[in-house]
């Protein structure tokens, strides 16, 4: 009886460890539940950053995709990786849904379910194993009364053995009873232990089947990464698909255009040769030149004179021809003056206030010109279109004036 006594002692003592480690246990599980907790937190932050790094991704794929052809391949390819990243950031953001709703939240109910349970099986097992020894305890002092009686009816002859073998045996069975109570006892703390492990990974479970969807689309990221390692191995050399795109253009309605950029500012000097040159430009009346250019603008052009000769001038014309260079002087100094007043700075696409008022100034000049050319020169009888701007100056001059030179 003793050894079995013993051994009651040291599976009470195990069961008491086990429980005393479950209740040590609490703060590891709830530090853990908060562990979690903080992990979804940042989750949600990092998801959030996620989405917009992959909108900006998206924006160069799409930029790659709609190029003009050299590099949509790689487009298409940043597309592909783009979906998957959208696919990860998808899993990413139900793994999280999963850790605080499947785990976290179920697991901070389930330490207070432990909590309690515990304290229950620690209390019906101090109540079993008092209950037990104080059950022992009486039979063995009935069993220890039994035996003195037996000693004094010994020496009296008396007849008491049996009922002492009897009372001897309850007390055995009641320490064989107490030692399979204190068994029962470590199976369900062990149990209760074990358990507490198995309900934590039935709740991490769903939590890893994510995790380990979420982590199957590497592989296919590494496809991708394998294709845009050989499509971009020689950036010096275009795909086919871009030598397609320049053949096929030949046969295409050319809807693109090139749009050469504006003339520098120095075009200047080529407006202001250019209005020279329509400055000292004859009259309506007058034929035009066989030849007019304008070099500085680099535009030339000649006409052909179609129109027929004019007659040998009379002899008082050569006053005229004076008076015409004399005109034309004039207008070359206009024209230097127009030149002058433009600043280099100005603005090339627009007359300055100085050239409009030259301008002006030569045009009203010109009109009184013809008007009084129109008035005191006489018709000529040919109607002939070579009439010179100088022949009005030479009315007027008069034949004194022929005398005279």
């Amino acid at each position: 009886m003793e050894s079995v006594e013993k051994e009651c002692g040291a599976l009470g003592g195990l069961f008491q460890a086990i429980v005393n480690d479950m209740k040590s246990s609490y703060p590891v599980w709830e530090d853990f539940s908060a562990k979690a907790t903080k992990l979804h937190s940042q989750l949600r932050t990092t998801i959030l950053a996620a989405v917009a790094f992959l909108d900006a991704f998206q924006k160069v794929a799409d930029m790659a995709t709609n190029s003009r052809g050299a590099t949509r391949d790689i487009g298409s390819a940043l597309t592909r990786m783009c979906m998957r990243h959208r696919s990860i950031e998808t899993k990413l953001r139900h793994f999280t849904n999963v850790l605080v709703e499947g785990l976290v939240t179920p697991l901070q109910d389930r330490i207070e379910e432990w909590k309690k349970t515990a304290n229950q099986l620690d209390k019906d097992h101090a109540k079993e194993y008092k209950r037990s020894r104080q059950e022992i305890k009486r039979k063995s002092l009935d069993t220890v009364k039994l035996q003195k009686k037996a000693r004094k009816e010994l020496l009296g002859r008396g007849n008491l053995r049996p009922q002492l073998d009897s009372a001897m045996q309850d007390v055995s069975d009641l320490y064989l009873l107490m030692e399979e109570t204190e068994k029962q006892a470590v199976r369900r703390a062990l149990l209760e232990e074990r358990g507490r492990y198995c309900t934590f990974i039935n709740l991490l479970q769903p939590v890893v089947n994510v995790e380990i969807a979420m982590l199957g689309e590497i592989t296919h990221l590494q496809a991708i990464v394998d294709d845009l390692t050989v499509l971009t191995e020689d950036p010096h050399k275009l795909p086919p698909a871009s030598e397609q795109v320049i053949r096929d253009l030949k046969g295409s309605d050319y809807s693109w255009s090139y749009q050469t950029p504006p003339s520098s500012p120095s075009s200047t000097n080529s407006r202001k040769s250019s209005m020279c040159s329509l400055l000292q430009m004859p009259s309506a009346g007058a034929h035009r030149l066989s030849s007019v250019s304008s070099h500085d603008s680099g535009f030339v052009s000649q006409d052909a004179n179609t129109h027929s000769k004019p007659p040998s001038p009379m002899p008082s014309d050569i006053t005229s021809q004076k008076s015409t260079s004399s005109a034309s002087s004039e207008a070359s100094e206009t024209c230097q003056s127009v030149s002058e007043c433009n600043s280099p700075t100005a603005d090339w696409a627009k007359l300055s206030p100085c050239e409009a008022s030259l301008a002006s100034t030569l045009q009203r000049r010109r009109e009184s010109v013809e008007k009084m050319r129109e008035m005191e020169t006489p018709p000529s009888p040919q109607g002939y279109s070579g009439m010179q701007p100088g022949d009005l100056h030479r009315v007027r001059s008069g034949p004194g004036t022929i005398t005279a030179k």
